[in-house]
């Protein structure tokens, strides 16, 4: 639940953080007593910190909620990382002398598994404790549940720090609930289930999920049996902005948030989008964090690290901060042992967020063992940091047998603190046990406006709860009365969930001068369009909007309206926002049968100049028109793209191929008579054509095909002479040499093998070696080998693919491998896997013998190669070896590599002993998000790789490479992960200690 160290999402996948936690000072078992805990503590320095509760009164903390009467409840994670035997707490704490501080604790549930979240909910509360969401209620009065009733129920039981978890009230009245779905043990194999259906589970008729709702976030309605799968996931936490944007987390991705929602895309089940959710820090993803740990050298990172252990955010709505917090997002950091803070700004339909302090963080602490988790905005307005306070927070999923055994895992299980961050000078807070919130409907609505979210979350819930129709009324008069723009928003919900919501009220919040609430009312009315169809003109006043997002919502809302206004207005949003990717999507989504006609307008209005943004449009529309299986618009698309000899016009015709070749090959070509289309694709090739346009058209001829014999010899006749021309332009010699991929009959083979020479530009030898292994794989496989040593590394590179489109190309690899032809650093990590999990036994059993040296000693090797840690290096010369051996899956800074793999910058502040290790036993463990698939299509094809995103109706698998292909689900046969390292062991057969101390020095970023 807490951290999967984002080193294990790096090719070096294992961690020996247990070793590092395990070498603590004997002196420091136990961690430090609260006092010292608290003065061990730097917080920014407009704000003061002061101990809420901590032991004995709690102990491991992991969630709080505070109930309408200032009761506290804190939910208590016992049995992390391993123990199922239902030692989970929920505690109700008391404030029994009056000094603004609980210190009274009872059991208000205990025999739960994994409790991790906790959310207040008609007369009790609902605990997320997986399989189940629990209700539990105290009927009796005497501070203990005596009813406990399984709400919902099938999520899967995996790792912790992967679990369902925290249920949050949102402004819309659902109950959301973050989700990362299920991951592969390797280690620790208790945690194999892959869950059932989630259902309601008092209503086998009620909506069902799939089974552990594909590990996306959820939202339901316990009332209504409402139950809906969303389009993104957050690891532990997640939170919402006044408006209900969702921001979420996982890992190293500390802060990302769902831009288009589940049910705007279902609306075009044919269009794939790779991932619904945006990264949106400006300081990247793994972020650089600026701890202040006493001992770093015992934590992952040393004293400058990155964020891998992000969880628990919280968007600051408290109204007790300055002003300038009013768009604060907080992140725990536990393994850092720091409070990292975001602040966020509106970028288009999206966000961005910057550091609030530049070179230093929110809150941290010295004390290793302080283990933030989540946070909780009280009726005070302040912030509560709930801190785990454990000296190992990792999970042995991830660290090495040593720790698993050394009986450190549970150090710290009798402790936990939460902390209260305050303005300076504010006094203690008030509210324990001491709240009275009436049931008087106009208190209750006029508590709506209230600044800090907690009283509106509150007086929502309330008034949800509360049977008196006069509510209603007075929602709709704070609707025309109130200056809180927040409130309205909550006052519009709350009559849209009862059904009592009128158009005046709608109208009213689609022209309020805050964009919030004009976003909010643009939701409503799209769900009233039936009852009040005229409401659609009334929107569409707001396609000229100042407000992307605003711009946006009502893209997506009026993607539900066939008429021609709507598709004029939202031609118009889309102009607006040609620049935005998500405006693409939320237009192609609303667009199911009328893809033709949203590209051959966007032809006739956005063709006039070329921009990044419009020739991604034209992409994605005409790969969306191939993705449909029209026919009769394929070729219409065709003929738009192909019609105009205006080198103007490339750009946005080598667009609409290129989109239809991608969409074609993702799901086949449906059957017509492409002739007409054939020859004005062939057509293009000729020299005068832009090269843009001539690639892409040879592209798509090639997953059509040629129907006519004659027609087929006289292009590749033309082509073979262009290609053997030295004097001919390079490009158009290339493109010349990628037709004769056409060629079946082998007739060219002797012009490629001439072309793969070392005296031609290697961007003609890289074609030809792609052309020859296409044409005939196994003559390729055989001559490639041959002139292995001729070869430069990027040829080399393009030659490597031909070995793995068969068994008997892979035998061919492996016989190579074996004579020493082919040294095993050239297959790269992720091949090298693809052999050891191949389906052919014979292949796999092999692979494994010649490349896993599963027989070697890797202790005795590490031990070896430590001399590399005191040798003198050449960071330059390591340059050049990541490049060889680690650049096919990784970057670092975003460069010397392919991003098949996450970059590794961050690992700059490792121990090099421990990078050391991690290269040379790398199958300790296996990354969880970077673990790796096989996908096997409905027509066979197999994909390998990670997957790297996935919708309501796509998966993404990024292969060797870093190449990204979005499937539909419904194309899926089979899903599979892999149980080898990512990262294979044996890079020792391919560097000496010399070169592993230079590798060490460019990793260390040292000069």
């Amino acid at each position: 639940m807490f951290h999967s160290p984002v080193i294990l999402r790096y090719i070096f996948a294992a961690t020996l953080l247990a070793q590092l936690c395990c070498s603590a000072p004997a002196n420091n078992k136990q961690g430090l007593p609260p006092s010292l805990a608290l003065k061990s503590l730097e917080l920014a320095d407009e704000f003061q910190v002061e101990l809420f509760a901590a032991e004995p009164l709690i102990a491991d903390p992991v969630a709080m909620e505070v109930d309408e009467k200032g009761d506290i409840y804190v939910v208590e994670m016992h049995g992390y990382p391993e123990d199922l035997q239902g030692s989970g707490i929920v505690k109700l704490l008391r404030d029994t002398d009056n000094d603004g501080k609980p210190d009274k604790a009872e059991v208000f549930a205990d025999s739960l598994v994994l409790p991790s979240g906790i959310m207040k909910w008609k007369k009790g509360v609902l605990v997320v404790d997986v399989p189940h969401v629990w209700y539990l209620e105290d009927s009796n009065h005497d501070g203990r549940a005596d009813i406990k009733q399984k709400m919902l129920t099938g999520f899967a039981l995996t790792n912790p720090q992967h679990i369902a978890n925290t249920p949050l009230l949102g402004i819309d009245n659902w109950i959301y609930i973050a989700h990362q779905g299920a991951i592969t043990p390797k280690i620790s194999m208790i945690f194999n289930d892959t869950g059932t259906n989630v259902r309601f589970a008092n209503n086998p008729n009620a909506a069902q999920l799939p089974r552990d709702a594909e590990g996306r976030n959820i939202r339901f309605r316990p009332d209504t049996y409402e139950l809906e799968m969303l389009a993104g996931e957050s690891q532990y936490g997640h939170s919402f902005d006044n408006w209900g944007h969702h921001f979420c987390t996982s890992n190293a991705d500390h802060l990302f948030t769902e831009i288009i929602a589940a049910r705007y895309l279902k609306r075009n089940p044919s269009l794939l989008v790779a991932d619904a959710t945006e990264n949106i820090p400006d300081h990247g993803d793994a972020a650089e964090v600026f701890p202040i740990t006493n001992n770093p050298q015992h934590q992952l990172l040393t004293d400058v690290g990155v964020i891998t252990s992000s969880c628990g955010v919280t968007y600051y709505q408290g109204g007790l901060f300055p002003d300038s917090f009013n768009n604060i997002s907080f992140i725990a950091e536990p393994v850092h042992n720091l409070v990292h803070a975001d602040r966020i700004k509106s970028k288009g339909a999206s966000f961005t967020a910057s550091r609030v302090y530049p070179e230093k963080e929110f809150l941290a602490s010295k004390d290793a063992w302080f283990r933030p988790v989540q946070f909780y905005i009280g009726p005070d307005g302040a912030l509560y940091v709930i801190d785990y306070y454990r000296q190992i927070v990792e999970h042995p999923e991830w660290m090495s047998e040593e720790v698993n055994k050394s009986g450190a895992l549970y150090n710290g299980s009798d402790k936990g603190r939460i902390y209260r961050i305050i303005p300076k000078g504010t006094g203690r807070a008030q509210w324990p046990n001491s709240i009275k919130i009436g049931n008087k409907i106009e208190e209750l609505v006029s508590l709506l406006s209230n600044k800090n979210i907690w009283w509106r979350r509150t007086a929502q819930r309330l008034l949800t709860d509360n049977e008196d129709d006069k509510k209603f009324a007075s929602l709709k008069k704070f609707i025309d009365t109130s200056q809180s723009a927040e409130g309205i928003v909550h006052a519009l919900w709350l009559l849209e969930y009862s059904k009592q919501a009128d158009s005046s009220s709608i109208i009213k919040t689609l022209f309020h001068p805050v964009s919030g609430v004009r976003e909010n009312g643009l939701k409503v009315a799209e769900m009233n369009l039936e009852r009040w169809p005229w409401l659609a003109d009334t929107m569409m006043k707001l396609g000229n909007d100042e407000d992307a997002r605003v711009r946006f919502q009502l893209l997506c809302s009026l993607g539900g309206i066939n008429s021609e206004k709507s598709g004029a207005v939202r031609m118009q949003l889309l102009k607006s926002g040609m620049e935005d990717r998500w405006v693409h999507i939320a237009m192609l989504s609303g667009s199911a049968g009328r893809e033709w006609q949203v590209l051959s307008t966007a032809i006739e209005q956005f063709s006039s100049h070329s921009s990044e943004g419009r020739r991604l449009f034209f992409e994605n529309c005409a790969a969306l028109i191939a993705l449909t299986q029209k026919a009769v618009d394929i070729k219409k698309a065709i003929a738009a793209a192909t019609v105009s000899k205006d080198t103007g016009s490339a750009w946005w015709q080598s667009a609409i191929l290129s989109g239809l070749q991608k969409g074609l090959n993702a799901k086949g070509k449906p059957e017509a008579n492409y002739a007409k289309e054939e020859s004005a694709l062939l057509k293009t090739f000729q020299p005068s054509t832009p090269s843009t346009l001539r690639y892409a058209a040879i592209e798509l001829i090639k997953v059509l095909g040629i129907s006519s014999g004659k027609q087929l010899e006289d292009i590749i006749t033309k082509a073979e002479k262009i290609a053997a021309d030295s004097n001919t332009e390079r490009g158009f010699r290339a493109d010349a040499i990628h037709l004769l991929r056409l060629d079946k009959s082998g007739s060219n083979i002797s012009l490629l093998e001439r072309l793969i020479d070392p005296v031609q530009p290697e961007s003609l030898q890289q074609q030809a070696v792609k052309t020859y292994a296409e044409n005939d794989a196994m003559k390729a496989a055989t001559y490639f080998i041959e002139k292995w040593k001729q070869m430069m590394p990027s040829v080399r590179e393009s030659a490597m693919d031909v070995f793995f489109t068969s068994p008997e190309t892979e035998r061919i690899l492996l016989d190579a491998l074996e004579k020493g032809q082919v040294q095993p650093g050239s297959l790269g990590w992720q091949r090298s896997v693809w052999l050891m999990n191949e389906d052919d036994s014979t292949i796999r059993n092999r692979s494994r013998r010649i490349l896993s040296n599963k027989n070697s000693n890797r202790s005795e090797i590490i031990r070896k190669y430590e001399e590399a840690l005191n040798a003198e290096a050449d960071a330059k010369k390591g340059k050049e070896l990541f490049a060889i051996n680690c650049s096919i899956c990784h970057q670092v800074n975003g460069k010397n590599g392919k991003a098949f793999g996450p970059d590794l910058a961050s690992i700059r502040n490792r121990d090099a002993r421990f990078i050391l290790a991690d290269i040379l036993d790398p199958n300790r463990s296996i990354a969880d998000t970077y673990e790796l698939w096989t996908l096997t299509k409905k027509d066979g094809k197999k994909l390998s790789g990670i997957v790297s995103a996935k919708t309501s109706e796509s998966i993404t698998i990024t292969s060797i490479g870093g190449n990204a292909e979005t499937l539909a689900r419904s194309d899926i046969a089979r899903l599979e992960a892999s149980n080898i390292s990512a990262m294979p062991v044996g890079l020792e057969s391919a560097i000496s200690v010399k070169d592993m101390a230079n590798l060490l020095a460019f990793l260390k970023g040292k000069k």
